[in-house]
């Protein structure tokens, strides 16, 4: 790192380089400083610093500088980048199109500011003295700067009542000025954990979620399966993938995006799953999503969305459960019964829709919003008032983003899927 002499050395060093640019044609004077080119006569050069800014790649790259009670651990370092306007003013065009020539030329072919050349520059200054930009990590790089007519006019427009001379941009990238302030040193660690021995690490590999297979009943782990179904459906498999997943006493952890639902209890809508041993391996987990059964609970306590399965492992000292990463699951409704009642189609699905669901019904190019029933929650009220008669039409539910599946998975050779033929409506 380097102190704060550092902007100075540089264009310091840069005054050098374009004065040995400058040296193959007689008579050019580099100065620096805004440009002059009103007064002064004879061919000149100006190098003029315009704009420092915080280097994006490096001005958080530092870790914290200071611990949690606010003392210094490291010292502050700031990264910046520095703009420079060199312009020349000279007695003819041609002769400020030479200098410029040479100066681009030169810059081109020694971009990076070496130590020896920062060395050269400041043995001959007398306040560049105490400068250790020699010894910085970064070597400062220069780069033209393509700059637009538009912005030419602005850059030029600080310097005021200063008429317009043949000028380029450059870039200086990185400076790094670190701090004077030295951070206290940690005393040396004399014992690492009980008679020297480390710390005990009581927590196996973790495991993690990668993706997610949805299949039915019979499909299994380990073995070559039809294509995945596009969503997760109550009474069917997921079959989960990724690594570390055989432990002993491990469930799947199922949470409904949507903290706002609640089941008949009042309670968000969490529901865990245990995974038979015959159903994981170190790559792979199968569980099965419970049916709806006779007393409604899995019709409450689950509700179609996006899920984020978990697998939990139960911490063996009882403190904290281990927990893999979080993957999200689709949960799509399942139509078990189309009804047309006058103006209205009725919907029976699992899981039944909850208060607060966006749901709509695709039939046809038409999307009908709809209700929950107001005697059972498992059905959904749509009105039919502006429909043509139509026959036969498939139908789809789709709750909160997540649509229902109007086919299904045909016992063929190889498996291919179809359309349902009960998932369709008549309409007069």
């Amino acid at each position: 790192m380097s102190n704060h002499l550092a902007i100075a050395t540089v264009t310091t060093a840069l005054v050098q380089l374009i004065d040995n640019a400058a040296n193959k044609i007689s008579g050019v004077n580099v100065e620096t400083g805004r440009p002059n080119t009103t007064t002064i006569s004879g061919n000149h050069i100006y190098l003029s610093l315009y704009q420092v800014v915080p280097n994006g790649a490096m001005r958080n790259n530092q870790l914290p500088t200071r611990s949690a009670n606010g003392r210094l651990v490291q010292r502050p370092t700031v990264a910046l980048d520095l703009h420079y306007l060199i312009a020349f003013h000279c007695s003819t065009e041609l002769v400020g199109q030479m200098m410029l020539g040479a100066v681009v030329r030169d810059l081109n072919t020694s971009p990076v500011l070496t130590r020896e050349m920062i060395q050269d520059a400041i043995i001959n200054e007398p306040l560049m003295k105490e400068s250790n930009l020699a010894q910085s990590v970064e070597q400062v790089k220069f780069t033209p700067l393509t700059i637009s007519l538009e912005e030419l006019s602005k850059l030029w427009s600080i310097f005021f009542q200063t008429p317009y001379a043949l000028s380029i941009a450059y870039q200086a990238s990185v400076v790094l000025i670190e701090a004077e302030e030295k951070p206290r040193p940690s005393l040396p660690v004399l014992q690492r954990g009980k008679s020297d021995q480390g710390v005990d690490l009581l927590l196996g590999p973790f495991p993690l979620l990668q993706t997610a297979y949805y299949g039915m009943k019979d499909d299994g782990i380990q073995t070559v399966r039809p294509p995945s179904f596009p969503a997760a459906q109550l009474g069917r498999a997921v079959i989960l993938s990724g690594r570390n997943l055989k432990e002993a006493d491990i469930f799947l952890r199922f949470r409904h995006s949507r903290s706002d639902l609640r089941n008949s209890q009042g309670k968000a809508l969490v529901n865990e799953i245990p995974i038979a041993a015959e159903n994981k391996s170190p790559t792979e987990l199968k569980v099965l999503l419970p049916e709806p059964d006779t007393n409604n609970t899995v019709q409450t306590d689950w509700a179609p969305g996006v899920y984020t399965a978990t697998l939990v492992k139960p911490s063996p000292t009882g403190e904290r459960d281990i927990t893999s990463n979080g993957l999200p699951i689709a949960l799509a409704p399942t139509i078990t019964n189309i009804e047309v009642q006058s103006a209205n189609i009725i919907v029976t699905c699992q899981p039944q829709v909850h208060n607060g669901q966006q749901v709509v019904l695709l039939l046809a190019d038409k999307e009908i919003e709809g209700k929950i029933y107001t005697t059972d929650a498992d059905k959904v009220v749509f009105s039919t008032s502006g429909l043509p008669s139509m026959q036969g039409e498939q139908v789809r539910l789709r709750v909160d983003g997540i649509e229902s599946m109007p086919f299904k998975r045909a016992d063929t050779l190889p498996p291919r899927f179809e359309f349902d033929p009960d998932q369709r409506v008549p309409l007069s």
